[in-house]
C-alpha cells in the first residue's frame, strides 16, 4: 500500500516543478509572418486624433419658463463637442493625413501617439470635396511615418490590413483583402462629388477608423481608410493612396487643393440618346460647352464631341471623367479620345490650375453679376442687365449669403466657389435685400 503513495507523492513533486524556460524564438518567429511585420512597422505611424469643436447654442440668451419657474439657469452661449479619428504620420517632419470630416470645424486638434504621447496639431489645409486634410504636429521630429505606396497596382484578393483606432480604442489592426476596385461613392458626406476609384475592403472599418492606414503586407501605405456602408457588413472603403497623394502636395505646398481646369464642361450621355442628336451609336461624356482661351480650345475638342476616354481609362459617367482628372497633376498632359461625327480621334489636353484672375468674368457671363466688399459682406455692384437675374429685377447693393449652399462672408469666398459653379446645370444662390432673404436657383445653361 506504500508503493501507491510514495508514487502518486513524487508524481505531485514533479508537477509543482517549474517548467523548463521556452527558448525566446521558439515559434514566435514562426508566427511573425508578413502581417505582423507590416503592423510592427507602420503601428507607430498611426495616431489617434482628438478634436474639440465650440458650438454655439441657439438657445443661450433666451429666457427659459423652467428659468422663471424653478431658478435653472440660463443655457451656456457655447459648449464643446468632442470626437475621435484616427490618421497616419506621412513625413518625419509631422505631416498627417486624415480625412477631412475628422477634423471639420474643429478648434484644437490633439494627437495620441502610440507610445502614449499628446500632441496638439494645427490644420494645415483641407479639402471637403476629397475629404481629405493634412495636419502638423507640434514639436520638433523626426517623427515616425509610413512611407506612401502605390494603388495602381493592387488586386482584387490582394491582403491589406486597416490600422486605425475603433471607438477611441487605440491601434486596434483588422486583416481582409481587396473586395473590389473602383467603386463610385460619394466623396464628402454631403455626396455632392463622386469618385469612381474607391478601394473596396472587408478588412473591418468601424466609427473612428476614418482617416487611418490602409496598408498591404509590405507595410506600404495604399490608401486612407474613410467610409463604410452602414446597411452592410464588411464593407469599407479606402480613398487611394495615388490620389491622396496629390491631394497632400498640394494641401503643404498651398493650404487649399487647386481645382483643375480644362475649359470643357460634359454631360453623360447614352447610346440611344446619342443616336436621336444624330451623333452615331457612341457612348460617353457629352462636350455642352467650351470655354475660350482654354485648354480645350487648344486641344481642339468641342461643341458637341463624345469623350470617350482619358489617359486609356473609359470614361461613360460624370465620376469617371472627375476621377480622370483627379489623377493628373496640374501642368501635365493627357491623351483625351473623342468621337466627332461618327469618327473617333485622339489629342493631347492640359490639365491646369483654374485661372483665379478670370473668376470675375466667369461669374459675370453665367450668373450675371460681380461682387465687391463692403461692411455688409460679398455685396452686388454689377448686374449685367440681359442676364437671368437682371431680366428678373435683380439690382445692386444686394448681399450674397450663400452660393451653393456655401456660406459667404467676403467677395474672395464668393469667387472661390466659382470653379465648381461652372460645371453645374444650375446654382443655388441666396441674397439678403435690406432685411429680407431670398434663395434662387440660377440656370446656368
Amino acid at each position: 500500500m506504500r508503493r501507491p503513495a510514495l508514487a502518486l507523492s513524487l508524481l505531485l513533486a514533479l508537477l509543482a516543478l517549474p517548467a523548463p524556460p521556452r527558448a525566446a524564438d521558439d515559434g514566435r518567429e514562426l508566427r511573425r509572418d508578413a502581417v505582423v511585420r507590416a503592423v510592427e512597422k507602420v503601428g507607430p505611424a498611426v495616431v489617434n486624433i482628438s478634436t474639440e469643436i465650440l458650438v454655439r447654442n441657439p438657445y443661450a440668451g433666451y429666457t427659459s419658463p423652467f428659468e422663471w419657474f424653478f431658478g435653472h439657469p440660463r443655457p451656456p452661449r457655447h459648449f464643446v463637442e468632442n470626437s475621435l479619428g484616427s490618421g497616419v504620420i506621412v513625413d518625419p517632419e509631422g505631416y498627417v493625413l486624415t480625412n477631412n470630416h475628422v477634423i471639420e470645424a474643429a478648434s484644437r486638434i490633439t494627437v495620441t501617439l502610440q507610445d502614449g504621447r499628446q500632441v496638439r496639431a494645427k490644420l494645415v489645409g483641407s479639402d471637403r470635396d476629397s475629404d481629405l486634410a493634412v495636419l502638423k504636429l507640434d514639436g520638433d521630429g523626426p517623427w515616425p511615418y509610413v512611407r506612401m505606396g502605390r494603388s495602381d497596382d493592387l488586386m482584387i484578393g490582394e491582403k491589406v490590413i486597416a490600422i486605425g483606432n475603433p471607438f477611441g480604442l487605440q491601434n486596434t489592426v483588422t486583416v481582409g483583402v481587396v473586395s473590389a476596385l473602383g467603386r463610385t461613392l460619394p466623396s464628402n458626406p454631403e455626396g455632392d462629388v463622386a469618385y469612381a476609384d474607391f478601394i473596396q475592403t472587408d478588412a473591418a472599418i468601424n466609427p473612428g477608423n476614418s482617416g487611418g492606414a490602409l496598408v498591404n503586407v509590405l507595410g506600404e501605405l495604399v490608401g486612407i481608410n474613410s467610409q463604410v456602408l452602414a446597411r452592410g457588413q464588411n464593407l469599407g472603403f479606402a480613398i487611394p493612396i495615388d490620389r491622396a497623394r496629390k491631394v497632400f502636395r498640394e494641401l503643404v505646398r498651398y493650404g487649399k487643393v487647386l481645382p483643375a481646369w480644362t475649359g470643357l464642361v460634359v454631360e453623360e450621355i447614352t447610346k440611344k440618346e446619342a443616336r436621336q442628336l444624330g451623333l452615331g451609336d457612341v457612348e460617353g461624356l457629352l462636350v455642352v460647352r467650351r470655354f475660350a482661351d482654354s485648354p480645350a480650345e487648344e486641344a481642339g475638342i468641342g461643341v458637341p464631341d463624345v469623350i470617350v476616354a482619358v489617359g486609356g481609362h473609359p470614361v461613360k459617367t460624370l465620376p469617371d471623367w472627375t476621377t480622370a482628372l483627379a489623377r493628373v497633376a496640374p501642368g501635365q498632359k493627357v491623351e483625351v479620345e473623342f468621337v466627332r461625327e461618327g469618327a473617333k480621334h485622339r489629342t493631347w489636353l492640359e490639365v491646369r490650375r483654374f485661372p483665379e484672375d478670370r473668376a470675375p468674368s466667369f461669374a459675370w457671363k453665367l450668373l450675371g453679376f460681380t461682387v465687391t466688399d463692403t461692411r455688409a459682406g460679398a455685396t452686388i455692384d454689377r448686374v449685367r442687365r440681359d442676364s437671368w437675374l437682371g431680366r428678373r429685377g435683380l439690382r445692386p447693393g444686394a448681399v450674397v449669403v450663400e452660393l451653393d449652399g456655401e456660406p459667404i462672408r467676403s467677395a474672395r469666398e464668393f469667387y472661390e466657389r466659382i470653379p465648381q459653379v461652372i460645371y453645374r446645370r444650375a446654382a443655388s444662390l441666396s441674397i439678403r435685400v435690406g432685411g429680407s432673404y431670398y434663395r434662387i436657383t440660377v440656370p446656368l445653361r
